[in-house]
């Protein structure tokens, strides 16, 4: 959704500024939901992040003051759920992630594969569409998420 502009953990794109939104984006998120087939109504929206739910949703605040922000602004087309991560595995993969190289990030994706499995199977009536991109066990959670 947005540049972390270089900063590790967050990812290495330095093309943007930090909180950049990246180009088309949001638009393509909007469009994918406008053109559903579903008579259902559905929760539009849903991010699976590798921040961990902490204490009184320390964590979650960051993205959700985001995402309140992008939605009063009218950039963003819906409030979106946040699926958070494990700390174990986040703590892990951010201390090893300098010797182990993307490896560190496994079971932080083998994690976000997990939560969307199982906000699937409360939701088994909704078509899905997964968005990562190349950090923190994205790409891994997709592969895994296609071959369910």
């Amino acid at each position: 959704l947005c540049s972390s502009g270089g900063h590790y953990p967050a990812g290495c794109d330095t093309r943007f500024p930090r909180r950049t939104c990246y180009p088309g984006c949001l638009s393509l998120y909007r469009e994918l939901d406008q053109h559903r087939e579903s008579p259902f109504p559905s929760c539009n929206l849903i991010f699976v992040s590798a921040r961990p739910h902490l204490y009184k949703g320390l964590t979650e605040d960051h993205s959700y003051r985001m995402f309140k922000a992008l939605v009063a602004e009218g950039r963003m087309h819906t409030m979106p759920t946040l699926l958070p991560g494990e700390l174990s595995n986040g703590i892990r993969a951010f201390l090893t992630a300098k010797c182990r190289g993307t490896r560190a990030w496994q079971a932080v994706g083998q994690a976000k594969c997990r939560s969307m499995m199982n906000f699937r199977s409360l939701y088994s009536e909704y078509d899905f569409i997964f968005c990562g991109d190349d950090g923190q066990g994205d790409l891994l959670a997709a592969e895994m998420i296609a071959a369910a």
